[in-house]
């Protein structure tokens, strides 16, 4: 938000305050406009609809509900995403031919990565390598190999470490010169 936007800002939280029957202080609006600076006028509004639609509160909500209206549940999204990934790599696993070169698996990588989610092709390359895991994976085993995908898969999406799928150009001349 711009200091423009301030004028519709108090609009919004005055009737937000006026919708849970509670009250701003000048501070208490000052210090939700410097939190909620990062984010446009437009999402602002939007997240304000979408908690008084929620009924979630009887009270104005904390500052931190109002980001997470406007960035959305990334807890959840992360949640989705795993199940979506597991059920990928179980149909890539059942769809294998024995004829054909899984491409990212590998040690060529010039090759195509197989999983175009970084996340998934890095647990299926260093943690459960594709052919490996397929080979011995039974299906009863199914069940409990998503689970621990999933928790795999949150905690490389959470990490603020970048995976390193392939080595970068620079570090493949590199190493191509070394011993030569």
């Amino acid at each position: 938000m711009k200091t423009q936007d301030e004028k519709k800002f108090v609009q919004i939280m005055l009737g937000m305050a006026d919708n849970f029957r509670d009250t701003i202080t000048k501070e208490g609006m000052a210090m939700r406009f410097d939190m909620l600076k990062s984010f446009s006028i437009g999402q602002v509004e939007g997240a304000a609809k979408k908690i008084m639609f929620s009924r979630k509160y009887t009270k104005m909500p904390p500052i931190a509900e109002f980001i997470e209206a406007i960035q959305g549940n990334n807890t959840n999204q992360i949640e989705d995403r795993a199940e979506i990934q597991a059920t990928l790599v179980l149909e890539r696993s059942r769809n294998f031919q024995a004829y054909e070169i899984a491409p990212g698996i590998w040690s060529n990588n010039e090759k195509p990565a197989v999983f175009e989610d970084p996340v998934t092709q890095y647990l299926m390359t260093k943690r459960w390598p594709f052919l490996n895991w397929k080979a011995n994976l039974l299906e009863s085993e199914v069940k409990w190999w998503v689970k621990e995908f999933k928790e795999a898969y949150r905690a490389f999406s959470g990490s603020e470490t970048p995976l390193q799928i392939e080595a970068p150009e620079e570090i493949k001349k590199l190493v191509a010169n070394i011993g030569g």
